[in-house]
């Protein structure tokens, strides 16, 4: 099994570094001195994370899932880290080591309505994350000249190669550590609209 992941994913490695070469991502309100930070974005937009620099200090949150697994072979090999688990599955041993990386300065990419949607409906997870961190969320979207959009329940976005692809990240969110459970829910619906209007921002800018 270990060798089918490693044939998959260097392939979709492969398609990714030569989008890398080919792509022109464009950063809009990018801060890099907010930093450390939890980029939050759709699940079908994770394309969007090749535009942040320096990947190594990026670390994406994936499912152990075996969709999960070809993705974090894949991923690594152009330069990414990653912690594995979700909120539910190794969810306890994945939050720690999330706390510990924040706090260490290293960044972390967490996709909010994943593994498995519903899709755009932000989960607790990441104003969990936010509020024991004390680091901000930085909502993050993205759209592309050109690409491919499957039919999955995520509506994942595959960029061409030669797509323009804006990259548009709203400004901080500090989630206190005294949130009640009326304001986690007004913290979700507010990062689900703030990406939403993202997406649109970056819509326009094609």
């Amino acid at each position: 099994m270990k060798v089918k992941y490693e044939v998959i994913s260097a392939f979709a490695a492969m398609g990714l570094n030569f989008l890398d070469l080919t792509g022109r991502f464009e950063k809009y309100n990018y801060k890099p001195e907010v930093t450390p930070a939890i980029y939050a974005i759709w699940h079908g937009l994770q394309y969007c994370l090749g535009g942040i620099p320096d990947r190594k200090n990026l670390h994406i949150l994936i499912s152990q899932s075996r969709d999960g697994e070809i993705i974090a072979y894949t991923v690594r090999k152009i330069g990414f880290s990653t912690v594995r688990g979700s909120m539910g599955r190794g969810g306890m041993r994945a939050t720690r080591e999330i706390i510990h990386i924040l706090e260490e300065g290293g960044n972390i990419a967490y996709t909010v309505d994943g593994p498995k949607g519903p899709r755009h409906k932000v989960k607790e997870g990441l104003i969990k994350i936010a509020r024991m961190s004390g680091k901000p969320i930085i909502p993050l979207s993205s759209d592309s000249t050109f690409r491919y959009i499957f039919s999955t329940w995520d509506k994942y976005h595959v960029p061409l190669p030669g797509s323009k692809m804006p990259l548009v990240f709203g400004d901080p969110v500090y989630v206190p550590e005294d949130v009640s459970e009326e304001e986690v829910e007004q913290y979700k619906l507010r990062i689900e609209n703030e990406l939403l209007r993202l997406k649109e921002e970056a819509k326009k800018k094609l």
